[in-house]
């Protein structure tokens, strides 16, 4: 880690000032009506697209969960004419890269193609949305891929403890459901969960693209027709409800023979359209996501001793704005990390960050934004991320002066609101030793 973040720091010194400025974006809309924001690149014979659907695991039913992760891995699994052999030999013959994925709220579609087959690959593409096969083979492939997966999350103490974090933060809630498969709901799906999760989530108006490469819009046009055109205008999905994530007055303790113990603790975030979300992303990087310029590594790895590692993140989804955190220790020290968790957080509550940190953070975090514009694929990704959370065409160019626009009052008044209370959700797997309340 501190060798990713050197390095990262220093590439960020050497950049010239203009790599700062974001690139152009233009609107490309098909006849179809999909909408794509496009960054011409002529200089490099490549096409890189994102293409991203709301609607992810968190709208499997109860009892099926996997159903989403089981559909997206059969996408490229045989499409139209093609079996999964055939359809995965067409990519290789012209050097297409295609895929799908999916996480709780998300189907994601990453294509990239030389521009010389361009054509191939979005008939491909076509093809693998509008007519995917399902066959038994590859379904009984993957089903057995995904019971491996969940054999091993089974006694994973990272996957138990992030499943039962999630379940008490989010009772009742799509969110609070495993967003895995397990080896009692894959025997219930089938070919038929998956049409059905295709069918209602892959729909013209549930979707936003970013397209980074050598291709004009006219030809863009063509090809958005060509793939996409054909879907389903309307999805047929029920996307989740907004939820606060749920607090728990002692730490819950999943018991589990070993030497170290895996902890989780957090609770409210802020939503991405929430006014002090930029504060928040300047306040989470002094607390614990500057990884070693951390407030929680120096006090409770650095001058202590007790943990292998602590961080935190703020994390938006569309649904819930949760604060999550994480450190591992040797069990005999999980309640004096916790309890330097606690401290710190009720201290930033109280007294803010100093100038020297805000400083600090503004000046990573500005500065380190074009690294994730690094290719072609990234900045697809970003384009996609802008449309979703409706940031605007040039978010780029003032992604810097929002956060340079939090002040340390800004960073104090979020703290309070996150962390006054001291109310957390903890959740500890492993055999902890002086836990307390």
């Amino acid at each position: 880690m501190l060798r990713r973040l050197f390095i990262a720091a220093l590439l960020v010194a050497l950049l010239p000032l203009a790599a700062l400025a974001g690139p152009k974006i233009e609107r490309v809309v098909g006849a179809s009506g999909v909408e794509a924001w496009l960054v011409r690149e002529p200089k490099i014979p490549m096409i890189a697209l994102q293409a991203v659907w709301r609607g992810g695991s968190a709208s499997d039913p109860a009892g099926l969960e996997g159903r989403a992760e089981l559909a997206a891995a059969l996408l490229d699994e045989g499409a139209g004419d093609l079996a999964a052999e055939e359809f995965q030999a067409a990519l290789r013959a012209d050097a297409i890269s295609l895929g799908a994925g999916v996480d709780r709220d998300y189907v994601t579609l990453n294509l990239r193609t030389l521009s010389e087959r361009r054509d191939r690959a979005f008939a491909l593409l076509a093809q693998m949305l509008t007519q995917p096969r399902f066959d038994a083979e590859p379904m009984a492939r993957i089903k057995s891929q995904l019971l491996v997966a969940a054999q091993r999350a089974q006694v994973s103490p990272g996957s138990i403890a992030n499943n039962r974090f999630m379940a008490n933060a989010f009772p009742g809630h799509p969110y609070g459901r495993p967003a895995q498969a397990s080896a009692e709901s894959l025997e219930r799906l089938g070919r038929d969960d998956a049409a059905a999760f295709i069918g209602g989530v892959l729909a013209r108006r549930n979707l936003v693209i970013g397209v980074v490469g050598d291709i004009t819009p006219e030809e863009l046009k063509r090809l958005l027709d060509l793939s996409f055109g054909k879907l389903p205008l309307e999805p047929k999905l029920t996307l989740p409800q907004v939820a606060v994530p749920q607090v728990a007055p002692k730490p819950i303790v999943i018991p589990y023979a070993n030497p170290q113990s895996i902890v989780l603790f957090g609770g409210r975030g802020l939503l991405r359209d929430d006014p002090d979300y930029y504060a928040a992303t300047v306040l989470n990087y002094v607390l614990g996501g500057g990884g070693f310029n951390s407030r929680l590594t120096e006090e409770i790895r650095e001058k202590r001793g007790l943990v292998y590692s602590v961080s935190t993140g703020m994390q938006p989804m569309p649904a819930a704005g949760l604060f999550a955190g994480s450190l591992s220790t040797r069990n005999d020290q999980v309640g004096q990390a916790l309890a330097l968790v606690r401290e710190q957080l009720q201290a930033v509550a109280r007294d803010g960050i100093s100038e020297t940190e805000l400083a600090n953070a503004k000046a990573y975090l500005t500065g380190s934004f074009p690294l994730r514009l690094s290719s072609n694929a990234a900045i697809a990704g970003m384009l996609s991320a802008m449309q979703l959370a409706n940031l605007g065409m040039d978010y780029i160019d003032r992604y810097p002066d929002y956060i340079n626009a939090v002040t340390a009052a800004d960073i104090r008044r979020v703290a309070e609101r996150l962390f006054a209370s001291g109310d957390l959700l903890v959740v500890v797997v492993g055999e902890p030793v002086g836990l307390g309340g």
